[in-house]
């Protein structure tokens, strides 16, 4: 009885020493990073699965070169056949019955005999060597694959330039979001203690209850609002993980100074401003293919060359003997294919490219104008929100000179330490509304 008492004291303590290292084991895999803009972009470049997903889209439509260069280059085959009869295979042929001779007149019928003309075993083999001479089409193919490829090249590019921009503005956005999660705390906290404050007051009979109640309804104010700043706050923080693709279950803390930045008051060069743009240069490139695609289809209506040289051996036995019965030869071969008639499909193909072209055309030039007017218009958003950005710094110094001179007078008793309070407050809103000014600039 004893014996199984210590053993099953061993078995519940080597239960707890293994459930222990578990759990050591897992808390240490929940790790916590610390990030600033620069660093955490490149956390995007590298995991975030739309990059990602736009880099094989584009080794995929580098293939295409490939593709298209393999028609210009000859092609080898070889095809084996080997084939068992099972059944006797005859040949029938009317031939001279000379052992029914008519003896008056000397005239030799004629009879249907059946001759075996098939062996039980053909095997053959086929080398091919295939080469094309002159297919215009194939060289045209070979120019739209290659901007095909250029095409993709432009919209990863784009893509990895939207999924950067989209995370640099939700990282500013959760650090901003962090900012008003923090002055909704301290202003939780001095709503709290002007409560108490008036509460104490109260009880001292000093101010009404009627003010004592305003003051505990100033305070339960702030709770749903630090609750909501908080539940913000934390989805954008997890929207962050995604696009960086880190471990939701880590942790992270975000740093950055959301009152820098840098003001360019330089006029822009429109035309010089679209031509860098990624977008405007897939049009380009665009109106370039389908240039190209309307010579392809015109090249479907010229005649092609081709050539062959082949090596071919046969052989037929009834023992599964190859060196019976062989035939071996080569040969070599031209073909010259000229189109005629397709029934109209050529002509559709090439009305087809010749619209596409046009539109490819109305698409580069419309875009050209809305680039530019969205780049004027940008320039006066950008002027307008500098603008705004000084207010906000005017309002940020007025609210640090009023702190300043609260703090000064509070030791002589001339404000309160609510009075204090409250311009705290104002100072840390008129830094939320600067951060909000720079986010939008």
């Amino acid at each position: 009885m004893f014996y199984f008492k210590i053993k099953n004291i061993a078995l519940k303590s080597i239960f707890i020493i293994i459930m222990f290292f578990v759990s050591v084991l897992s808390f240490s895999q929940n790790k916590t990073h610390k990030y600033n803009l620069e660093n955490y972009i490149k956390v995007v470049e590298e995991n975030n699965l739309q990059i990602k997903i736009s880099k094989n889209q584009l080794d995929f439509s580098q293939l295409s070169k490939k593709e298209a260069l393999s028609a210009l280059l000859p092609q080898i085959n070889f095809q084996g056949n080997v084939k068992h009869n099972f059944s006797d295979q005859y040949m029938y042929l009317e031939l001279p019955d000379y052992d029914n001779i008519d003896l008056t007149t000397g005239e030799i019928p004629s009879r249907l005999q059946k001759f075996k003309s098939g062996f039980e075993n053909d095997f053959q083999a086929h080398l091919i060597l295939e080469q094309n001479l002159f297919v215009l089409k194939n060289i045209y193919d070979l120019k739209v694959s290659q901007i095909y490829s250029e095409i993709g090249t432009l919209e990863h590019k784009e893509k990895t330039n939207e999924i950067i921009s989209k995370a640099k503005k939700a990282f500013i956005q959760t650090r901003l979001m962090q900012e008003v999660f923090e002055l909704n705390k301290v202003s939780k906290k001095n709503a709290e203690e002007n409560y108490l404050d008036a509460k104490n007051k109260f009880e001292n009979k000093l101010i009404s209850e009627l003010e004592m109640l305003q003051a505990k309804l100033r305070w339960e104010n702030e709770i749903p609002k630090i609750k909501q700043a908080k539940r913000n706050y934390l989805i954008l923080l997890a929207n962050l993980k995604i696009i960086a693709g880190i471990n939701y279950k880590d942790s992270m803390i975000i740093e950055h100074n959301l009152s820098s930045y840098e003001f360019n008051s330089k006029n822009i060069n429109e035309k010089e401003a679209i031509n860098k743009r990624n977008d405007y240069k897939m049009l380009e490139k665009n109106y370039e293919l389908q240039n190209e695609i309307i010579y392809k289809e015109k090249s479907e209506y010229l005649p092609t060359i081709s050539s062959q040289l082949g090596y071919s051996y046969l052989s037929n036995s009834d023992k599964w003997d190859l060196d019976e019965n062989k035939n071996k030869y080569f040969y070599a071969g031209i073909t010259l294919t000229i189109p005629i008639f397709s029934g109209g499909y050529r002509n559709t193909q090439l009305s087809k490219a010749k619209i596409n072209f046009n539109n490819a055309k109305l698409n580069k030039q419309e875009a050209e104008l809305s680039m530019a007017i969205e780049i004027q218009n940008l320039q006066m958003k950008m002027s307008e929100e500098y603008k705004i950005i000084l207010a906000a710094e005017s309002t940020v110094k007025t609210d640090q000179k009023a702190y300043k001179l609260a703090n000064e007078n509070i030791s002589t008793g001339l404000i309160s330490q609510i009075d204090l309070k409250i311009i705290s407050e104002d100072l840390k809103k008129a830094q939320i509304n600067l951060y909000y000014s720079v986010y939008n600039y």
